[in-house]
Protein backbone atom coordinates (compact mmCIF):
# COMPACT_ATOMS: atom_id res chain seq x y z
CA UNK A 1 0.00 0.00 0.00
CA UNK A 2 1.44 3.21 -1.03
CA UNK A 3 0.84 7.07 0.87
CA UNK A 4 -0.06 9.38 -1.56
CA UNK A 5 0.14 13.18 0.16
CA UNK A 6 -3.17 14.93 -0.01
CA UNK A 7 -3.35 18.59 -1.14
CA UNK A 8 -5.37 21.33 0.73
CA UNK A 9 -8.23 22.82 -0.80
CA UNK A 10 -7.32 26.14 -2.33
CA UNK A 11 -8.09 29.18 -0.82
CA UNK A 12 -9.97 32.25 -2.21
CA UNK A 13 -6.64 33.83 -3.10
CA UNK A 14 -5.05 31.18 -3.94
CA UNK A 15 -4.91 30.71 -8.27
CA UNK A 16 -3.01 27.79 -8.55
CA UNK A 17 0.09 29.42 -6.78
CA UNK A 18 1.17 25.66 -5.43
CA UNK A 19 2.60 24.69 -8.42
CA UNK A 20 5.45 27.18 -7.81
CA UNK A 21 7.45 25.36 -5.34
CA UNK A 22 7.75 28.37 -3.43
CA UNK A 23 7.68 28.95 0.28
CA UNK A 24 3.92 29.48 0.51
CA UNK A 25 3.38 25.43 -0.60
CA UNK A 26 1.42 24.01 2.05
CA UNK A 27 1.40 20.68 0.87
CA UNK A 28 4.30 19.10 3.23
CA UNK A 29 1.81 20.03 5.94
CA UNK A 30 -0.67 17.93 5.65
CA UNK A 31 -0.81 14.58 6.75
CA UNK A 32 -0.43 11.70 3.98
CA UNK A 33 -3.77 9.25 3.48
CA UNK A 34 -3.53 5.90 2.05
CA UNK A 35 -5.43 5.22 -1.44
CA UNK A 36 -7.72 2.82 0.27
CA UNK A 37 -8.14 5.35 3.12
CA UNK A 38 -10.13 7.75 0.67
CA UNK A 39 -12.09 4.92 -1.27
CA UNK A 40 -13.88 3.74 1.92
CA UNK A 41 -14.25 6.96 3.39
CA UNK A 42 -15.49 8.34 0.11
CA UNK A 43 -19.53 8.14 0.20
CA UNK A 44 -19.78 9.07 -3.64
CA UNK A 45 -17.38 6.21 -4.71
CA UNK A 46 -18.74 2.76 -5.23
CA UNK A 47 -17.36 -0.28 -3.03
CA UNK A 48 -16.07 -2.83 -5.44
CA UNK A 49 -16.64 -6.26 -3.61
CA UNK A 50 -15.33 -9.68 -5.58
CA UNK A 51 -17.63 -12.24 -6.77
CA UNK A 52 -19.79 -13.83 -4.25
CA UNK A 53 -18.90 -17.46 -3.13
CA UNK A 54 -22.00 -19.70 -2.53
CA UNK A 55 -21.67 -21.94 0.01
CA UNK A 56 -23.26 -25.74 -0.36
CA UNK A 57 -25.68 -25.13 2.27
CA UNK A 58 -26.76 -21.64 0.30
CA UNK A 59 -26.70 -23.91 -3.17
CA UNK A 60 -28.55 -26.67 -1.50
CA UNK A 61 -31.61 -24.01 -0.31
CA UNK A 62 -31.89 -22.92 -4.12
CA UNK A 63 -32.16 -26.18 -5.47
CA UNK A 64 -34.79 -27.46 -2.95
CA UNK A 65 -36.60 -24.02 -4.00
CA UNK A 66 -36.14 -24.56 -7.45
CA UNK A 67 -37.34 -28.32 -7.26
CA UNK A 68 -40.52 -27.32 -4.77
CA UNK A 69 -38.84 -29.85 -2.11
CA UNK A 70 -38.69 -28.72 1.77
CA UNK A 71 -35.82 -27.12 3.31
CA UNK A 72 -33.17 -28.89 4.32
CA UNK A 73 -32.46 -29.35 7.87
CA UNK A 74 -29.17 -29.24 9.35
CA UNK A 75 -28.78 -30.98 13.05
CA UNK A 76 -25.91 -31.37 15.27
CA UNK A 77 -25.47 -35.19 15.95
CA UNK A 78 -21.96 -35.15 17.60
CA UNK A 79 -19.46 -32.81 19.62
CA UNK A 80 -16.62 -33.90 20.68
CA UNK A 81 -13.06 -32.79 22.15
CA UNK A 82 -12.71 -30.40 24.75
CA UNK A 83 -13.74 -26.99 25.02
CA UNK A 84 -11.40 -25.40 23.37
CA UNK A 85 -10.79 -28.36 20.52
CA UNK A 86 -14.28 -28.94 19.95
CA UNK A 87 -15.53 -30.44 16.68
CA UNK A 88 -19.24 -30.72 15.59
CA UNK A 89 -20.23 -33.15 13.23
CA UNK A 90 -23.77 -31.78 11.53
CA UNK A 91 -25.94 -34.13 9.28
CA UNK A 92 -28.32 -32.82 6.49
CA UNK A 93 -31.64 -34.12 5.78
CA UNK A 94 -33.30 -33.39 2.76
CA UNK A 95 -36.94 -34.86 1.83
CA UNK A 96 -37.81 -34.64 -1.92
CA UNK A 97 -40.94 -35.40 -3.71
CA UNK A 98 -41.22 -36.78 -7.08
CA UNK A 99 -44.59 -36.56 -8.13
CA UNK A 100 -47.61 -37.41 -5.57
CA UNK A 101 -46.73 -40.47 -4.41
CA UNK A 102 -42.96 -40.58 -4.03
CA UNK A 103 -40.69 -39.64 -1.31
CA UNK A 104 -37.03 -39.84 -1.07
CA UNK A 105 -35.07 -38.58 2.12
CA UNK A 106 -31.82 -38.13 1.91
CA UNK A 107 -29.59 -37.99 5.05
CA UNK A 108 -26.02 -37.64 4.86
CA UNK A 109 -23.28 -36.65 7.93
CA UNK A 110 -20.40 -34.65 7.19
CA UNK A 111 -17.05 -34.39 8.08
CA UNK A 112 -16.05 -33.22 12.28
CA UNK A 113 -14.71 -29.39 11.53
CA UNK A 114 -13.97 -27.11 13.92
CA UNK A 115 -17.05 -24.75 13.53
CA UNK A 116 -20.93 -25.42 13.35
CA UNK A 117 -21.01 -23.50 9.98
CA UNK A 118 -18.22 -25.44 7.72
CA UNK A 119 -19.77 -28.62 9.58
CA UNK A 120 -23.35 -27.75 8.39
CA UNK A 121 -21.53 -27.19 5.07
CA UNK A 122 -19.56 -30.52 5.24
CA UNK A 123 -22.54 -32.25 5.54
CA UNK A 124 -24.44 -30.02 2.48
CA UNK A 125 -21.59 -31.20 0.25
CA UNK A 126 -22.78 -34.78 0.90
CA UNK A 127 -25.96 -33.69 -0.57
CA UNK A 128 -24.93 -32.20 -3.00
CA UNK A 129 -22.47 -35.28 -3.72
CA UNK A 130 -25.63 -37.84 -3.85
CA UNK A 131 -27.88 -35.28 -5.98
CA UNK A 132 -25.53 -34.76 -8.46
CA UNK A 133 -25.04 -38.35 -8.88
CA UNK A 134 -28.89 -38.83 -9.11
CA UNK A 135 -28.80 -36.40 -12.16
CA UNK A 136 -29.64 -32.56 -10.55
CA UNK A 137 -27.70 -29.87 -10.89
CA UNK A 138 -24.92 -28.99 -8.42
CA UNK A 139 -25.58 -25.21 -8.77
CA UNK A 140 -28.29 -23.44 -9.01
CA UNK A 141 -29.55 -21.95 -12.47
CA UNK A 142 -28.46 -18.12 -12.15
CA UNK A 143 -29.29 -17.42 -15.75
CA UNK A 144 -32.60 -15.43 -15.40
CA UNK A 145 -34.08 -13.25 -18.07
CA UNK A 146 -34.26 -9.61 -16.79
CA UNK A 147 -36.52 -7.67 -18.98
Amino acid sequence: MSLVPFPPPPTAGDDDNRSSGGADDNSAATPPLSIDTLAINSPSLPISRGPVKLTARSCLYEICVKNHWKRPVFACCDEKGPSNLRLFTYKAIVEMKEGSRSRIVVECIGKPQPNKKSAADSAAEGVLWYLVRLGYPKKPDRSKKVR
